[in-house]
């Protein structure tokens, strides 16, 4: 009896199973459906080029929102911003992560970001949605289209000054070209062999800041080493003369 019930049971499991895989072969509602009587004439590299038409726009906007957007960068900046990472792929320099523009926006090198925001948890850089998204979005897909009014074609480099380090800023200065100010960021470009020659001979203001800071922390760390000096012979002075009030007991 016992048999029985097991041969029935497996006899049923059978005509499920076919029936399930009947519905996922032939219902095309199914994600698994498999088209049998039509072969797939989509070439791969269709493919891929499909999925990278959605994923480059979103890579820049990402640079936008962070890089701009979501601190309240002023929209002509955001473009700017656009303009540096679509520039930097037209460039196709290992240095900078080759044309693809998500290779740039997540390039890494010696475990430093190109765009500081992609080294974020990624918590961190994840939009969260809103009107500032949508917009970055746009920026984006505008830049990469070419549908933007912005004339400076040779930015590559941009900092924010109230966010930069006075040693960072005192590099920008010393080897990169100002081009334009916008918003809160401030775009450079490479610089000649002749303008690199003068720039190397120019004394920005952040420079002379982080040199007086330098400066200021050599005196402090001296200062310390003094006082630590004269505490420690006073120590010794003190013991010395316990030891003696000691041996005369």
């Amino acid at each position: 009896m016992h048999h029985a019930y097991a041969r029935i049971a497996i006899g049923l499991g059978i005509i499920l199973s076919v029936a399930i895989f009947s519905v996922l072969l032939f219902e095309p509602g199914i994600g698994g459906y498999i088209p049998t009587s039509e072969t797939d004439t989509r070439e791969p590299d269709a493919v891929a080029q499909a999925i990278e038409s959605q994923s480059e726009p979103y890579c820049v906007a990402l640079a936008v929102y962070f890089e701009g957007g979501s601190t309240f960068e002023t929209e002509e900046g955001q473009r700017h911003i656009a303009r540096v990472v679509v520039e930097r792929a037209k460039a196709n320099l290992r240095k900078w992560g080759g044309t693809n523009l998500c290779d740039v926006v997540f390039y890494k090198r010696a475990g430093v970001c190109q765009f500081s925001f992609a080294c974020l948890p990624l918590a961190q850089r994840s939009p969260r949605g809103g009107a500032a998204w949508q917009r970055a979005l746009e920026i984006a897909k505008e830049e990469i289209e070419g549908r933007t009014d912005l004339a400076e074609y040779s930015i590559r480099y941009y900092m924010n000054p109230a966010l930069t380090s006075d040693r960072n800023a005192c590099r920008f200065r010393k080897e990169f070209v100002p081009v334009v100010e916008a918003g809160r960021h401030q775009f450079f470009r490479e610089p000649t062999a002749e303008e690199r020659a003068a720039l190397m001979k120019s004394d920005p203001v952040e420079c002379k800041r982080y040199q007086a800071a330098l400066e200021a922390k050599k005196r402090a760390v001296k200062l310390a080493a003094e006082r630590k000096k004269r505490r420690l012979a006073a120590l010794a002075k003190l013991k010395k003369a316990k030891n003696v009030k000691v041996a005369g007991r």
